[in-house]
């Protein structure tokens, strides 16, 4: 750490102190910079405290956001020389933590001596400054460069925490789902689009001016406010069906409820609670049409059922009366050949008389 005794010159310290209130300004300037502006406006500080030749900022890739890589270079350096001192710069950044390397004849008038500090965002993420000046780094520049980098480090970060956030934000308002948030004592916090659509209410504002038990309907309020509210405050959440009243129609509106407490990360206590909830009445209505068609399929197939028993039993009667009236036919099929026997035995024996009979009429 660098120590105030360790400037010798009121000059240098002047400059140190000037260099560092620069720095301390750069985050509030970059509050609206997006990752390559920031890069390049740390390159550009650096050339100009440090009194580099080549500064090369490698940025990380955060979220779906793109790494950026920029290099800054003083006057010396030619246009034409860029392009290779970049590569060097490159090669050397990713080779290298916090160390010093020298480069032999970068520009072809001597040796580039180069620093490097990471921004802890893994292997392909820091910050390398080059210069011809052969007292380079000193420990001024040193300092300054950490703290460049510390700054650098944070605004990308907090700029990937504010994405997430933006990015959450509109997931859950553009959700269909009933999401909110309140504190301890009920006071509503946050409400989503669609849950000042479910309740008929006119927006956030409205809601913020009610407790999250005012959204209950009557007869739900008293037991979730002394049974299901000591839970979630007890166990960190409470998942059931609750009965949501609407505010215009006064309608009773079901809703598949998880209710959860919030905790302080840091210290473990409760800092606010929340719920994420699901409208039942679609649900709920095609829990009644299945009900109403099992109970039409149910007395269909029982209809259908009975007729059919019906008809089985016409086609019983029918083929018992049809193996009756077969049995008869057989009967009387055997009375009559038996008649007919009997009428052909009667022709036979009147036949065999009157053959009898001739031979006595003549004589």
């Amino acid at each position: 750490m660098l120590r105030v005794d360790e400037l010798f010159e009121p000059q240098e310290l002047r400059h140190c102190i000037r260099d560092l209130v620069a720095l301390s300004t750069l985050p509030a300037i970059w509050k609206d910079y997006d990752p390559r502006q920031i890069a390049d406006s740390v390159a550009a500080a650096l050339i100009s405290m440090l009194d580099a030749d080549v500064v090369y900022v490698a940025a990380p890739g955060l979220g779906d956001e793109a790494a950026v890589e920029v290099m800054r270079t003083s006057q010396a350096v030619t246009v034409e020389s860029a392009d290779r001192i970049e590569c060097i710069l490159r090669r050397a950044q990713l080779c290298t933590r916090e160390q010093t390397v020298a480069i032999d004849d970068p520009f072809g008038t001597g040796a580039l001596r180069m620093t490097t500090v990471s921004m802890d965002f893994g292997s392909d993420a820091g910050i390398a400054v080059g210069s011809l000046d052969p007292n380079f780094p000193s420990e001024t520049h040193r300092l300054l460069l950490t703290i460049a980098a510390s700054h650098a480090t944070l605004a990308f970060q907090r700029r990937h925490a504010e994405a997430q956030q933006r990015r959450l934000a509109s997931l859950i308002d553009r959700s269909s789902e009933f999401v909110g948030f309140a504190r301890l004592d009920g006071k509503v916090k946050y409400l989503n689009k669609a849950g000042c659509e479910l309740l008929g209410l006119a927006g956030i504002e409205e809601a913020q001016r009610h407790a999250v038990f005012d959204f209950l309907a009557p007869g739900e309020q008293t037991r979730a406010h002394l049974e299901l509210m000591s839970q979630v405050m007890k166990t960190g959440r409470w998942f059931g069906e609750l009965k949501f009243r609407h505010f215009v129609t006064g309608e009773d509106i079901p809703f598949l409820v998880d209710w959860f407490r919030i905790d302080d990360l840091r210290t473990g206590h409760p800092m606010n609670m929340a719920t994420v909830s699901r409208d039942l009445r679609g649900q709920k209505r095609l829990e009644e049409n299945l009900r109403r068609l099992n109970n039409s399929l149910e007395q269909r197939v029982s209809a259908r059922t009975s007729e059919l028993a019906e008809a089985l039993g016409r086609l019983t009667l029918e083929a018992n009366e049809r193996e009756r009236a077969d049995v008869r036919a057989q009967e009387l099929q055997l009375e009559l050949l038996h008649a007919s026997r009997l009428s052909a035995a009667g022709q036979m024996a009147g036949a065999l008389a009157h053959e009898l009979n001739q031979p006595l009429t003549f004589r």
